[in-house]
């Protein structure tokens, strides 16, 4: 997209996400590694414009937390397949509210 606007992706600084509609953080939950669902979700959220970033399978509620912070994302999409994941997405988004965190958590 950028070389069809004339601009050189060299120059273009890798930090600067102004130009994307929001950023996404996805991850399958602690206890899970079915991601088939997150995959298909980051695919769809990065061709309308969404900054993904996917930090794979069998994250703990620690990791989604700090990645949340570091990446200062919008919306953070949790994955998982089996029912225990369930209670697990559960524990994050409880984990969320108490630390104050205000973004929206996409359940799948």
């Amino acid at each position: 997209a950028s070389i069809a606007k004339g601009i050189d992706p060299d120059s273009i600084n890798d930090d600067d996400d102004s130009q994307y509609a929001g950023k996404v953080l996805m991850a399958t939950v602690k206890g899970d590694v079915h991601d088939i669902g997150k995959n298909i979700v980051a695919v769809v959220l990065g061709c309308n414009n969404f900054k993904v970033y996917d930090i794979g399978v069998m994250v703990t509620c620690d990791v989604i937390i700090e990645k949340a912070l570091e990446y200062n994302v919008d919306v953070v999409g949790l994955s998982g397949l089996i029912t225990p994941s369930l209670d697990e997405m559960v524990d994050v988004a409880k984990q969320f509210k108490k630390q104050g965190l205000k973004q929206p958590i996409l359940i799948g």
